[in-house]
């Protein structure tokens, strides 16, 4: 009696690796946190075209789209972290959206000279910083959470921008009233600022300990 011996896939086998690679990537990317981020950096566009608008109403509308997209911020993380669906994209992603919205509305703003230079300055200094030596915790296998310090900054900072949008223009014209919100908007800023230096200096803080205790446990 001859037995046929199997033929092996042409691929090598390698078919069902891919397909379950792709599910993989799938289930890491396609959560309702991720979605929400992706939401968040897609406002980005948006609202920097209502402010290259500039009309009372694109004002109107782009402090709308800036502070439904800060709240995407808060349900991500909420969701992620209560549902178990904290992820590597949305780890990669979430802080990059924060820093896109921010960064980028004030730079629009700061063009349009209705904000100061010198905090939007400090806090495009300090991200690049934070962005450094987080590379550097990263190189040495150390993660450090986002202390209180940096949750003030981004909560005055989501208040803060909408009031900067909403000139004085959009309540002279619609409402009848001379409210100066930017005036609240800047000094919402600088105390955003002084968290996010305060929070800058913690981390480094945090990391020179850390980094001293690993250097420390691997000598001999």
């Amino acid at each position: 009696m001859k037995f046929r011996k199997k033929k092996a896939p042409k691929n090598g086998g390698q078919r069902p690796k891919i397909f379950s690679k792709i599910r993989d990537f799938k289930k890491d990317v396609l959560t309702i946190p991720n979605l929400l981020t992706a939401i968040r950096i897609g406002a980005v566009p948006l609202i920097l075209w209502l402010l290259y608008l500039d009309s009372t109403s694109a004002r109107i509308w782009a402090a709308v789209a800036y502070s439904l997209a800060s709240i995407t911020d808060f349900f991500d993380g909420w969701i992620a972290r209560k549902y178990g669906l904290v992820t590597v994209t949305g780890k990669l992603l979430d802080p990059l959206a924060d820093k896109f919205i921010v960064l980028l509305t004030l730079v629009m703003l700061l063009d349009k000279a209705e904000v100061a230079l010198l905090p939007v300055l400090l806090i495009l200094a300090r991200e690049f910083y934070i962005f450094g030596i987080r590379g550097l915790a990263i190189e040495n296998g150390l993660v450090i959470s986002a202390g209180q310090g940096g949750k003030w900054k981004t909560t005055f900072q989501m208040f803060a921008i909408p009031l900067l949008i909403l000139d004085r223009r959009v309540f002279i014209e619609f409402f009848n009233r001379d409210w100066d919100l930017p005036y609240w908007g800047n000094i919402l800023l600088w105390i955003s600022v002084f968290f996010a230096l305060q929070s800058a200096w913690v981390y480094t803080l945090t990391l020179k300990r850390r980094l001293f205790e690993s250097t420390h446990h691997d000598e001999p």
